[in-house]
């Protein structure tokens, strides 16, 4: 998979909020008593406090509650369905026939858009700088890194307005995950576009539920043969079940996507904010 240039990983839309969105936001983090802050994150932990020290609870230790946060760019890593659940259910509600009175789909949307209690939470990674990703102590090969091959980051190439860089060269940790909520962040600096989404899914695939990086090594085993059969899994229906000549078979992760274009979706009135134009 190549590695996406500026022009092809930013999105000039003005769009409504979505996975992939880069914002000014904060992160936060349980630490443990020692303090121990890995280099890529050093930049983030500007604020650390003590919550609540240990305590005996019966026979067991309740350990302190240590938090380290800071403000950083971060990207939007909620897949789209998520970050609309209670909005489309709202939506549906009034819209459907029932006991209560039915309304138009343009003025359910503008009174569920108007709501504070919906879809408030939505988890986020920062973008931290590449030369401070390190494994086993070492410093990964830039090269490896920023061409999306080291599992748990996503390469983010410079964004530039004018003179002014918005948006450094950086990778996004998807190690770390933060929850924020839809009214606590500034602002957002950027959207992406649809093929940068799908390197981030996939990245996030990959660390969360893939078990191997890729299929490269099982497809190139199935080259030359003829597929017997091929079913949806009952169990998952993400994942097409192939059989082989040889009697083998290959399991395929059906490729997430952006929700199909429709009525109903948030408009950019979401977003807090807007961003810089170029």
């Amino acid at each position: 998979m190549s590695r996406l240039d500026v022009r092809a990983f930013y999105s000039v839309l003005d769009e409504a909020p979505q996975q992939g969105d880069i914002l000014i936001g904060a992160v936060s983090r349980v630490v443990g008593d020692d303090g121990y802050t890995p280099e890529r994150w050093q930049a983030l932990d500007e604020h650390r406090t003590l919550l609540a020290p240990s305590q005996a609870a019966g026979i067991a230790l309740v350990p302190a509650l240590r938090v380290a946060a800071g403000r950083a760019l971060v990207m939007v890593c909620s897949h789209d369905c998520g970050l609309n659940k209670e909005f489309n259910a709202v939506v549906d509600e009034l819209t459907k026939p029932s006991e209560g009175e039915r309304v138009d789909e343009d003025t359910a949307q503008a009174m569920a858009e108007s709501r504070e209690d919906l879809d408030r939470s939505f988890t986020v990674s920062p973008l931290v700088d590449p030369s401070t990703v390190l494994v086993a102590g070492k410093q990964v090969d830039r090269g490896l890194l920023m061409g999306g091959h080291i599992l748990g980051y996503l390469p983010v190439p410079e964004l530039r307005v004018g003179d002014l860089v918005v948006v450094p060269e950086s990778v996004v940790d998807l190690t770390y995950r933060s929850t924020l909520d839809r009214t606590a962040y500034t602002q957002r600096i950027s959207c992406i576009s649809e093929p940068a989404r799908e390197r981030l899914r996939f990245a996030l695939a990959k660390l969360d539920v893939l078990r191997t990086p890729s299929l490269e090594v099982q497809l190139s085993a199935a080259v030359g043969q003829k597929i017997t059969s091929a079913k949806v899994s009952k169990s998952n229906p993400l994942i097409v079940e192939l059989t082989l000549a040889d009697g083998s078979r290959i399991e395929l992760l059906k490729k997430p996507g952006s929700p199909a274009p429709g009525p109903t979706s948030r408009t950019k009135r979401s977003v807090r904010g807007d961003r810089p134009k170029s």
